[in-house]
């Protein structure tokens, strides 16, 4: 390569680069309003918790939707963009009756006395 070829490839990127910069980005079109009228947070919409940027599944779904009064939960959210869910409740709502109380934890006496020596024995950092 000589250096007239480097030299417009280098002039070709820089332009390029230039351009990118100068040219306006997308419109936003997140607004507060959006959160006055549905009674949500930003974060019920943005994956973000102060808003903006990528949607969540329920933001998604609500824009999809051409923006109701009220968002939609998550369950009807996937369901709009197509994702059906096969849960068993029982699986999440059942709970064991002979559920054993926690026990305290138990020092080893041949261990404690070896931790006592060293503690002792540490002088600090």
């Amino acid at each position: 390569m000589n250096k007239w070829t480097i030299f417009l490839c280098v002039g070709v990127l820089a332009t390029a680069f230039l351009l990118a910069l100068a040219l306006p980005g997308g419109q936003v079109e997140a607004l507060p309003e959006y959160s006055s009228q549905t009674g949500e947070p930003c974060a019920t919409c943005h994956l973000s918790p102060s808003g903006g940027g990528a949607r969540s599944p329920r933001g998604q779904a609500w824009v999809g939707s051409d923006k109701p009064g009220a968002v939609p939960d998550l369950v009807a959210a996937l369901e709009q963009l197509g994702v059906h869910l096969q849960v068993n409740q029982e699986d999440y709502t059942l709970v064991p009756e002979n559920i054993q109380p926690a026990q305290p934890l138990m020092a080893n006496p041949a261990e404690t006395g070896r931790i006592f020596e060293w503690v002792s024995g540490y002088g600090g950092n």
